[in-house]
């Protein structure tokens, strides 16, 4: 699993594109690495572009996902959107489900333009 970070200034949001197959341990590690930034750049915003994957991760490791993020330090008080890969899209609405469930904000989408525009109309810092 690769990732690559994109600060877009303009907005206040910071573009996550990963690619390859994804693993749990992979996905620990740029979350580590993804919140350090956040912080350096004081932002709360964050589209992830998953359309490069090239695998999804099994049921119970989704399931598993928002306590792995929490774990390594993740707060909770990020906006994120994310654009999933329609080979994918029923365990990506999963996900949306588990992470909202504990407290995450967490939008999927089929396009980009409507992640970006998710992220753009919504105030910097907002916390749900």
């Amino acid at each position: 699993m690769k990732w690559e970070f994109r600060y877009h200034r303009d907005h206040n949001y910071l573009e996550v594109i990963v690619t390859g197959p994804l693993s749990s341990d992979e996905l620990n590690k740029m979350a580590i690495e993804r919140w350090k930034m956040l912080q350096d750049l004081n932002c709360r915003k964050i589209l992830f572009d998953f359309t490069g994957i090239t695998n999804m991760l099994a049921t119970v490791a989704i399931y598993h996902r928002p306590t792995e993020t929490e774990n390594v330090g993740v707060p909770k008080q990020n906006r994120s959107a994310a654009v999933a890969p329609k080979a994918y899209w029923n365990d990506f609405k999963f996900m949306e489900t588990v992470y909202r469930k504990q407290g995450y904000d967490l939008t999927i989408f089929d396009s980009k333009q409507g992640a970006l525009n998710y992220l753009v109309n919504s105030p910097d810092g907002e916390e749900k």
